[in-house]
């Protein structure tokens, strides 16, 4: 690694750690630590801190950057780094001193030549998500520490910055950007790192208006590994509600866009005792919640009861949480893919697409017309269609979709009431409380007032 592609990184380094306040490592291609920035303690769960970026570096896959979650569940940034062609190394920068090698002719030369990795950037810890000290506490037990090893263990977690999904994926950007001069498709990236078809990532990651706010960058010192919807919203009724009224109507689009943006929660604790253990039963819970919303969904029962004795038994076998993570992810995308398979069958292939496009264009003007066009259909035999199948025109659906996106809004998000009416194209704010009390029974003020009421404002909490 010749001197100025190295000076180049620790500039870098120094700047991507006065914006999110997380230490960087750069090694080498066998994870031999280069430089540090700041110097300081690892994770004191290593042996050490070689240890633990060797663990780290066995995980990176092509030239995609990776957002890895570890079994102590901090998380870390991983970016890798290219071989130069021979006429960058050291040697020839020697030989030839009258070149000026600018960082850009190292990102075009990167690109154009060997990808054989020749280290990596990585940075971290952080945590995207709040953990409860009763999770710490059952790691600690899970590892049978000394009073000392506590100590340090304790100290560690506090320091551990709270970040959410949005920013770091932005940063991964960023940096890839600022290494290569190449702008890195964000779909794809997404799409490496929670392995969904690159389809749905681009239309829901690219939508020009988010569905719900995503969380603000933060410093409060607790933590997320890539934890299960339903785990992440245990102390969130209405969030839980969401999500599994994604499943049950075969959303998958919606449930990735949820995943990447939902806003930060406390975890859920069900053992005290065992990070492990904790893990397990979450993920056992979240099976039985998903499998009901997929049955409400129209999936057969007993291939639901089925999928869930095997995801159950999946879940009791996994050996540490990352694995629990990754089966009750393969269970949410089972059971939504077969409730999308039901629809399939139970609704024709126009009205499917015209639900879709409506699902897809909340915060846009939707006419008959444009459904009509998407479904190469003339629009009264859509609508008469429409009606036949689902019980009432593409007009009120859209209205009923738009409602049940603004209960989402107002729960969820820190839009106005105002603002919520305007991004969900209702023509000004006195006829979106007369549709929402249409619907709800109350006022858009009333249930923002009393959100936290469920059942009583007749949001329900499933």
């Amino acid at each position: 690694m010749n001197n100025h592609w190295l000076n180049t990184l620790k500039f870098m380094m120094k700047c991507i750690h006065i914006e999110y306040q997380i230490p960087l490592y750069l090694v080498d291609q066998h994870a031999v630590l280069i430089e540090e920035y700041p110097a300081q303690n690892f994770n004191p769960l290593y042996t050490s801190k070689s240890e633990g970026l060797q663990l780290l570096t066995k995980h990176i896959q092509g030239k995609y950057p990776l957002i890895h979650a570890t079994n102590f569940v901090e998380q870390y940034l991983i970016i890798p780094l290219h071989s130069y062609p021979d006429a960058i190394t050291d040697e020839n920068a020697s030989s030839d001193a009258n070149r000026n090698v600018s960082a850009s002719d190292l990102s075009s030369t990167v690109h154009t030549t060997s990808t054989t990795l020749a280290g990596a950037l990585i940075a971290g810890p952080f945590f995207n998500a709040i953990v409860p000290e009763e999770l710490i506490k059952g790691i600690i037990v899970d590892h049978q520490l000394s009073f000392r090893q506590q100590d340090e263990v304790w100290a560690f977690y506090k320091k551990v910055p709270l970040i959410s999904k949005e920013r770091i994926y932005n940063a991964a950007v960023m940096i890839y950007f600022m290494l290569y001069q190449q702008e890195l498709d964000i779909a794809e990236l997404i799409q490496h790192n929670l392995h969904i078809p690159a389809t749905s990532i681009h239309r829901v990651y690219l939508d020009s208006i988010p569905r719900l706010a995503s969380s603000e960058s933060l410093t409060h010192h607790e933590n997320d590994p890539e934890y299960s919807a339903s785990d992440r919203y245990h102390h969130n009724p209405e969030m839980e509600r969401v999500f599994l009224q994604y499943i049950r109507e075969g959303r998958k689009e919606d449930l990735i866009q949820w995943e990447l943006g939902f806003p930060t929660e406390k975890l859920g604790v069900l053992s005290k005792k065992s990070l492990l253990r904790n893990e397990k039963n979450l993920g056992i819970c979240s099976v039985t919640l998903v499998t009901r919303a997929a049955m409400d969904g129209g999936v057969n029962a007993e291939i639901a009861y089925t999928l869930s004795d095997f995801y159950i038994q999946a879940v009791e076998e996994c050996e540490n949480p990352a694995q629990v993570h990754m089966t009750t992810q393969r269970c949410n995308a089972d059971f939504v893919d077969r409730v999308l398979e039901g629809q399939k069958q139970r609704y024709s292939h126009e009205v499917n697409l015209t639900r879709h496009y409506i699902f897809s264009h909340l915060y846009e003007p939707i006419h008959l017309q444009d459904l009509a066009k998407e479904t190469k259909l003339n629009a009264d035999y859509l609508s008469q269609l429409f009606k036949k199948e689902i019980g009432c025109s593409p007009v009120v659906y859209i209205q009923q979709q738009r409602i049940d996106e603004a209960k989402k809004l107002i729960s969820l998000s820190h839009y106005s009431l105002a603002e919520i009416s305007t991004l969900l194209q209702f023509h000004d704010q006195s006829y979106f409380t007369k549709i929402f009390k249409r619907y709800t029974g109350v006022t858009p003020k009333q249930y923002q007032k009393n959100r936290t009421g469920g059942e009583r404002m007749g949001v329900g909490v499933f």
